[in-house]
């Protein structure tokens, strides 16, 4: 029986699983997260191993011993270097519409940049990151109210199905036929939480994707006098008679809070203080 080697999180592995498809070995990236607990018990005699080196030969040849059909990688958080990927061809699931947001991080920016649809791609592994041919590319649109979480759910779950779909076909010796990126290649680096800090001098449509793009990680922040607020939500408005404030100005008005933008302003829903939750009107009272 043909086997996968597998790099990444739960969903891809249970879903290959789902379809009858041998796993010789796993490498997890991410500890936990959906599908975690349904998955371990079905990997009792499977070799494992937790985000190793794959740079250090004793690491390839353990896994060259396992003798893939076929690599597959499904979110797996780290490069897989030339060594691993000539023991087998490959297949990798990135949820943009490439070459646009190749890199670690490309549901922040597609939330940030605005973008009413995105992709889920499942290509070709490539030594370049996501620089591989494409076998399947999937259209979703973006939810106008959509966070980093929310999006990450949709596309990751229906990522793990989509390449699991590939890797059957590409078993079974009908897999789709590679279709070369094309267009301008955008990059998607990880945001540093300290690069997470909102620049009010933006409109308020701005800086509420902002939000949206940095929620739950690494949290949108801001500084109310000495404090450090992480702000989760906000709703675009318009200033209004606050229009004369300078930007970043918080302000209460109807009992709720809100701060002035470049352009308009941003009412505040959901925020965190330290370690404390906070609604937008439990600061309103804080602030009167």
């Amino acid at each position: 029986m043909k086997s996968v080697l597998y790099f990444g999180d739960p969903q891809g592995a249970l879903a290959l699983l789902e379809r009858g498809i041998n796993l010789c070995g796993v490498v997890h990236g991410r500890r936990g997260g959906p599908g975690a607990t349904a998955l371990l018990p079905r990997l009792r005699s499977t070799p494992r191993l937790h985000l190793p080196d794959l740079d250090d030969p004793t690491v390839v040849e353990r896994l060259a011993a396992l003798k893939p059909d076929l690599i597959v990688a499904a979110f797996y958080p780290k490069r897989i270097p030339a060594p691993v990927l000539a023991l087998a061809p490959g297949l990798n699931v990135h949820p943009s519409a490439l070459p646009r947001f190749r890199g670690p991080d490309p549901i922040l920016w597609t939330l940030r940049s605005g973008d009413p649809e995105t992709e889920v791609c499942v290509q070709l592994l490539a030594l370049g990151l996501d620089e591989g041919d494409v076998l399947r590319r999937d259209r979703f649109e973006v939810g106008p109210r959509e966070s980093s979480g929310s999006l990450s759910m949709r596309l990751e779950a229906h990522g793990a199905v989509a390449i699991a779909e590939v890797a059957l076909l590409f078993l079974e010796g009908r897999a789709p036929v590679p279709v070369p990126q094309e267009g301008e290649v955008v990059w998607a680096p990880q945001l540093a939480p300290e690069k997470a800090e909102i620049d009010w001098q933006l409109s308020a449509v701005e800086v509420d994707r902002f939000v949206r793009a940095c929620a739950p990680y690494p949290g949108a922040f801001t500084g109310i006098g000495e404090e450090l607020l992480v702000v989760l939500e906000v709703r675009p408005v318009d200033a209004g008679t606050f229009g004369v404030l300078p930007p970043g100005t918080p302000y209460v008005q109807g009992g709720c809070a809100f701060i002035r933008c470049g352009e308009g302003a941003v009412r505040l829903q959901r925020l965190r203080l330290g370690r404390r939750p906070l609604t937008g009107r439990q600061l309103a009272s804080l602030l009167v």
